[in-house]
């Protein structure tokens, strides 16, 4: 649950990022996409909407498939969707904005932030390069699925949740392993909390949704659909119901805020030009660190062609009745971004298709030429 997909992302360095982009995808390029993503959408994989960037520009922005599909009412372009552990960056930035006022390293470890952990193995060793980079063994959180109704229903907070796991011990040595998980950034957001005396939710309000213009995106109550908001589905006892039944009630920070493509695309647009993280700071989180992961952001690398002519960061995420990923291409000058509210993986296929490798030929990517 709020796991996200681990397809390839691509290692971004200094040079990466400031190198030329290429031309943008053309039409037919689009067009090829509309169509991919039509053809999901009729036979009930996607619903949601797809967004495509170039430079900082919109080329491509859709709508495609129902909002409730137990309804007949269309997603519109401005719809909110759960974002699910596409969020994880939103915990991360504001740690990397912790580390450029210097209140955090990247060296500090859970014990010299949080006084009373009671697991000193875990407070000792654990350091927060070992959260962002899912290296400290801390596991998920247990709150996921119809059978933990009544656990969701006592956490009220992040001290509550932390609670929940924070006698554990890592599960290996920090640092020596790498398996992705939801309780480290439970563990990062209570940290941003007692360094900056707000809750996780206002502090990230204010010095992320704010600045970066994201006046659609909150950590919004599950259970209060309004007509802007998708509506996802979880399947229990073999009936659908809504996914509000399987998980937290709002968003938290491991994932399930609620954002729209357009806010999205300011929220990685507010990256780039360093409005929220120094420039410096932030190239070296999109820099892979280990396996997948840069500093809380996905960033691998990929395909076969020496040098790397496509990379990419961002994160990707997946929950009942969600689907998100969000992701840049440093080289090509690209963004896409595509929001769902059906089950994974179709969103996933849909965000790699302008970058995806032909069978027949490996150097070959589905982009035509102006």
């Amino acid at each position: 649950m709020l796991s996200a997909i681990f397809a390839l992302y691509v290692l971004a360095s200094d040079t990466a990022l400031a190198r030329s982009p290429e031309p943008a995808p053309d039409k037919i390029a689009l067009a090829q996409l509309d169509g991919y993503t039509k053809a999901l959408t009729d036979s009930e994989s996607f619903a949601g909407v797809v967004l495509v960037a170039h430079v900082g520009k919109q080329l491509f922005l859709r709508p495609y498939g129902k909002r409730d599909q137990q309804g007949e009412d269309p997603v519109t372009a401005d719809m909110r969707f759960n974002i699910a552990s596409a969020g994880k960056m939103f915990t991360a930035t504001a740690v990397l904005q912790l580390i450029a006022a210097k209140k955090l390293s990247l060296d500090t470890k859970v014990g010299d932030v949080i006084k009373d952990y009671p697991n000193q193995e875990f407070a000792r060793k654990v350091t927060v390069r070992h959260l962002l980079t899912h290296m400290a063994g801390a596991g998920d959180v247990d709150i996921f699925g119809a059978d933990k109704l009544t656990v969701r229903a006592n956490i009220r907070s992040h001290a509550d949740m932390l609670a929940l796991h924070w006698e554990r011990a890592p599960a290996f040595e920090p640092g020596t392993q790498q398996v992705y998980g939801n309780f480290g950034h439970v563990v990062l957001g209570r940290i941003i909390e007692l360094l900056s005396g707000q809750d996780y939710d206002d502090y990230v309000r204010e010095h992320i949704f704010a600045p970066a213009g994201m006046n659609r995106t909150d950590f919004a109550n599950c259970t209060d659909v309004r007509s802007d908001t998708a509506v996802g589905y979880a399947t229990v006892d073999g009936k659908l119901v809504p996914n509000c039944i399987t998980q937290p009630t709002k968003g938290f920070a491991a994932g399930g805020a609620f954002s729209t493509a357009g806010d999205m695309f300011r929220f990685v647009e507010a990256l780039r030009h360093g409005r929220l993280v120094p420039k410096p700071l932030f190239a070296q989180a999109v820099t892979t660190q280990h396996g997948f992961m840069g500093l809380g952001f996905f960033a691998t690398e990929y395909g076969d062609d020496v040098p790397k002519r496509n990379f990419r960061w961002g994160h990707g995420g997946s929950s009942d009745g969600a689907c998100a990923d969000v992701r840049t291409y440093p080289n090509t000058g690209e963004t896409v971004i595509v929001l769902s509210n059906r089950n994974a993986p179709a969103c996933f296929s849909i965000a790699s298709l302008l970058h995806r490798v032909h069978d027949e030929d490996k150097n070959t990517h589905l982009r035509t030429p102006n």
